[in-house]
């Protein structure tokens, strides 16, 4: 979502006139489109911040512009534009620069927004304060752009926090899919509870879908998951990775799995470890869990030490390269 943001900002800034700097130095503009999910990026984006504005003590002229996740959530000083994810994109006309509509085609691959915000405030997760509850997006928007990029884009992405939370979200992909063009349709990112056997019917149906889901877990012990709010079991997860290679034996499934949640004991990471080694996705995105400030996991008692956290995440890493 935040590429689909940035591109937009830039493809504006370009038709206004303004070129892509090679460097800092050479910039007259720098605008910072923060995301701060985990900590790691939050205090990575804090450190690019400070560095432009020291180059802003030599070159006074210069605009920073700090916008997103980040912005939602703290006060950012010595910057001269600072803008939440609701209007991140009213960047442009802050910088003085008119704003055109221009068609959503991004090259070989479009992105298009069909929800905002979340509203399952997973016990782990800043999303929903900073990027608000749960908004869906107009069908008529989503069909115009979908209509716009169709034919030159090759791979085409559905994308929302919680995309299928979309209003009957079958319904959408099984129109799409029917229309005309040489292009491949995709979903990011699906919610487990959320996921409807409905969908992996109009997936397993339609050519122009891809065979492909990211379908976050998490974590593959019950007692984590209520912890976590997912509002699923392991049994219920597990019956969706049937259902979706049942109907499509060739799925490609990768997946999000944190580590250390606060709670998790050492036979509670292994009931992870054995349902990754029972499920074998083809690929994981694996962290260590991240203390994120305002969310109830922040607050909970049996903090997992960094560095436990860190060696389960080194472990599940190391045994996902053995199985993908």
């Amino acid at each position: 979502m935040n590429v689909n943001t940035a591109h937009k900002i830039t493809q504006q800034l370009l038709a206004a006139g303004h070129t892509l700097a090679e460097t800092d130095e050479d910039a007259d503009v720098i605008i910072f489109n923060t995301c701060c999910v985990r900590n790691t990026a939050e205090q990575k984006i804090l450190s690019h911040i400070a560095l432009a504005k020291q180059l802003k003590q030599h070159k006074p002229d210069l605009k920073i512009a700090v916008i997103g996740c980040l912005s939602a959530k703290r006060k950012i000083n010595g910057v001269d534009i600072l803008l939440g994810t609701d209007n991140a994109m009213d960047v442009v006309e802050k910088l003085g620069v008119a704003v055109r509509q221009l068609p959503a085609e991004q090259g070989t691959t479009a992105y298009i927004d069909i929800t905002y915000g979340c509203e399952n405030y997973c016990t782990y997760c800043i999303v929903p304060f900073v990027r608000g509850k749960l908004r869906i997006r107009p069908r008529a928007e989503i069909l115009t752009e979908f209509d716009q990029v169709k034919d030159t884009a090759k791979d085409i992405y559905l994308l929302g926090q919680n995309v299928n939370a979309y209003p009957d979200f079958p319904k959408l992909l099984e129109e799409l899919a029917q229309k005309d063009g040489d292009f491949t349709l995709h979903f990011l990112s699906a919610h487990p509870k959320d996921f409807a056997l409905e969908t992996i019917k109009v997936m397993a149906k339609y050519p122009k879908i891809a065979h492909d889901v990211h379908l976050p877990m998490q974590c593959g012990c019950d007692k984590i998951l209520k912890l976590m709010n997912r509002k699923y079991t392991v049994a219920d997860y597990l019956e969706k990775i049937r259902l979706l290679r049942e109907y499509m034996p060739d799925i490609h499934i990768t997946t999000d799995i944190i580590c250390g949640f606060p709670g998790e004991t050492d036979e509670d990471f292994a009931e992870t470890v054995r349902i990754v080694q029972q499920i074998k996705f083809s690929a994981a995105y694996i962290f260590p869990y991240s203390n994120r400030s305002g969310t109830a996991a922040d607050k909970m008692p049996n903090q997992v030490p960094f560095r436990v956290r860190k060696a389960r995440a080194t472990k599940l890493v190391e045994l996902m390269r053995e199985l993908a």
